[in-house]
């Protein structure tokens, strides 16, 4: 059996607000295997980037905090660990690639300088070292004339240069488990390519895992062996990319395959899926997808459906009612 990487388990986390808290993510279990690449996907405001963020636990400047759970990265668990403690996992075990490259780079350091400091931390390289290192990590993602870049600021790069600086800070110390949230999203269509092959290189020759976030079901064909759907903080649906694809089980996860735009189809207008993403104030009391869902019955409005493993299917599970006929007799919540 494939080893897990990282394994979350019952994740919660809550963000203060004036009159209490809400909770952005209730109770969300998967795992990644060691050189797997894990798609988390769903609408903006689902829940994907806090769950990252949790997981690295980068909270502390938030309103929010981790309210129950726990994420175990090789056995350890994180959310155990004194902030001394996690520095030593993140950036050198664990490492992040964010949304937007230019509010992630600080724009007054040169690009060495902000390579640099993790080499020299987690390495324990001295000055000269840590850029040779650096140097040798910007021409790894692509860089040409890593030489000169490698004292320049970012605002003297293109977007696609920047996101490929950025993966080379993630990169440098050689991390089991890189997260990449919503890698490609301010980048045109060439660009978002040539970085996805780069990550999808840097994953194989590395052999480490991957937790790709992204809404881009494109992106999730290409990229991911697996995939969990995210609705509302909840994790909605499970599966091999394959089986997402062939033969989706919950309603959300059809209603987003269905919205995609698909070459050569001769259609009128776009499908979609009717409404918003539930207020984290106001939940709906049963299924959280139900306002929005067609197929809603009487027990979706009142009671919320576990997320349980489907009969058949290796590794798969959905958080639907019209799934249950499905289930293994004394099927477990996940």
């Amino acid at each position: 059996m494939t080893p897990k990487l990282l394994e979350v388990q019952g994740l919660k986390t809550e963000f203060r607000r004036d009159g209490g808290s809400v909770m952005a993510v209730s109770g969300v279990d998967f795992h990644i295997n060691k050189g797997e690449v894990l798609g988390l996907v769903g609408e903006s405001g689902c829940g994907k980037s806090v769950t990252s963020l949790s997981i690295m636990r980068l909270l502390k400047d938030t309103p929010g905090r981790i309210a129950g759970g726990a994420v175990l990265f090789e056995g350890t668990d994180l959310t155990k660990l004194q902030e001394k403690e996690m520095r030593r996992f993140r950036g050198n075990e664990l490492a992040m690639i964010f949304q937007e490259p230019m509010t992630s780079l600080n724009p007054v350091l040169r690009i060495g300088r902000q390579l640099e400091e993790p080499i020299m931390l987690h390495l324990g390289y001295g000055r000269k070292r840590a850029r040779e290192h650096a140097i040798h990590t910007l021409k790894l993602v692509g860089i040409p004339r890593a030489e000169e870049v490698v004292d320049e600021y970012p605002h003297q790069l293109s977007g696609g240069m920047r996101q490929r600086v950025m993966i080379a800070m993630a990169m440098a110390c050689g991390p089991k488990l890189l997260i990449a949230d919503e890698p490609t999203t301010a980048l045109d269509v060439t660009i978002q390519a040539q970085i996805l092959d780069l990550m999808k290189r840097l994953k194989e020759e590395q052999d480490m895992g991957m937790l790709l976030i992204t809404h881009d079901l494109g992106v999730v064909a290409e990229m991911c062996d697996r995939v969990v759907v995210m609705y509302a903080g909840r994790v909605v649906e499970e599966a091999s990319v394959e089986d997402l694809f062939e033969r989706p089980q919950h309603p959300y996860t059809k209603g987003l395959i269905h919205s995609v735009p698909k070459l050569r189809q001769k259609v009128r207008r776009l499908d979609s899926i009717p409404g918003n993403v539930p207020d984290l104030s106001a939940m709906p009391r049963g299924c959280k997808f139900a306002p929005r869902c067609p197929h809603a019955m009487e027990r979706c409005l009142e009671q919320e459906p576990e997320l349980l493993p489907i009969e058949g299917s290796t590794d798969r599970k959905s958080r639907c009612w019209l799934t249950e006929s499905d289930r293994p007799e004394g099927g477990e919540s996940a």
